[in-house]
């Protein structure tokens, strides 16, 4: 099969029907982008879940005078081996480096603040969020009977949120994705077949000649292909081209410093400064995805119009 000649196919195929072609490649930029937007946005939530999730969900603060010893007392009557996952005591002073470290930047703060002002505490995590309301229930009905507890908190509506934004993105991403890669399939399964039919005459010469079928088909599944690739590549830099700019452009904000510690909080670092492997992994990801929806959407129309030329 002569390669040269099968490119200039392909390549005068995409000429001949600019308009399709470029409706084509823009639905399917519109399609990767979205999809890959509500894709990323669903890994987002599901990171943010799982950090709260290993994060301590009840602090139980203890008034100031208490000791060691009644605390640890209290400990061991809630630290139920089926329930909890773990339980880790923090005295006044852990609490005041704790506080030192989240108002670094602020020595107003740090000055006015000594471990005799801030209280020792239980922070305790539940092995699951099931688990977690008869922790609480638990925490309460032994803070009844115990004076030493200040205050207990938790966090389960947070967690709750969490998980609950999670489905909605998760179910709203699959029913939205799906219906697009529909319309994308159609649209590329069009312009083939589109293609195909404008060289009706040209394929039945072909064979008359005696050309095989690859030579025949080939051109019409690089096109496909050529189109999911662009799409792929040019909604990759959609995404990854805003949100480098924004990130350098923010440098020194506060907005820059939520962002940076939510990244690293959620083990995301790579997306908190220009990371180039990450880069042309998105992008090799985004052609690699493109490539293949474009192949397989051709393929089908290449062997539904060409069946029975």
């Amino acid at each position: 099969m002569n390669t040269t000649r099968v490119f200039a196919v392909t390549k005068k195929n995409i000429k001949r029907n600019k308009w399709l072609t470029l409706s084509t490649i823009l639905v399917s930029t519109i399609v990767f982008t979205l999809s890959s937007v509500f894709v990323s946005a669903s890994i987002l939530i599901q990171k943010s879940t799982d950090y709260y999730e290993q994060k301590a969900q009840v602090i139980v603060f203890f008034k100031k005078a208490t000791t060691e010893e009644e605390i640890f007392a209290f400990r061991d009557v809630i630290n139920n081996k089926e329930l909890v996952e773990e339980i880790e005591y923090v005295s006044q002073d852990e609490a005041l480096e704790i506080y030192r470290e989240d108002f670094a930047d602020n020595p107003d703060l740090i000055s006015t603040v000594t471990a005799d002002s801030l209280p020792a505490s239980l922070e305790i995590r539940a092995k699951d969020i099931d688990s977690l309301l008869q922790v609480i229930d638990n925490i309460n009905k032994a803070k009844e009977t115990n004076a030493s507890v200040d205050e207990v908190m938790y966090f389960k509506d947070v967690v709750d949120n969490m998980r609950t934004l999670s489905r909605i993105v998760k179910v709203g991403s699959a029913i939205l994705i799906t219906a697009m890669a529909l319309v994308t399939v159609s649209l590329i399964r069009v312009t083939i077949g589109f293609n195909i039919k404008l060289h009706q005459e040209e394929i039945q010469i072909m064979h008359l000649v005696g050309s095989p079928d690859k030579f025949i088909r080939t051109p019409f599944l690089l096109e496909g292909t050529l189109y999911g690739l662009l799409g792929g590549l040019i909604s990759s830099l959609l995404i990854i081209v805003p949100w480098y700019t924004l990130i350098d452009y923010s440098k020194g904000t506060d907005f820059s410093f939520w962002v940076e510690q939510f990244l690293l909080d959620v083990k995301l670092p790579f997306l908190a400064e220009i990371n180039i492997t990450f880069i042309l992994i998105f992008v090799l990801l985004h052609l690699i995805v493109g490539s293949l929806f474009g192949f397989f959407s051709s393929l089908s129309a290449v062997r539904k119009y060409l069946r029975d030329e």
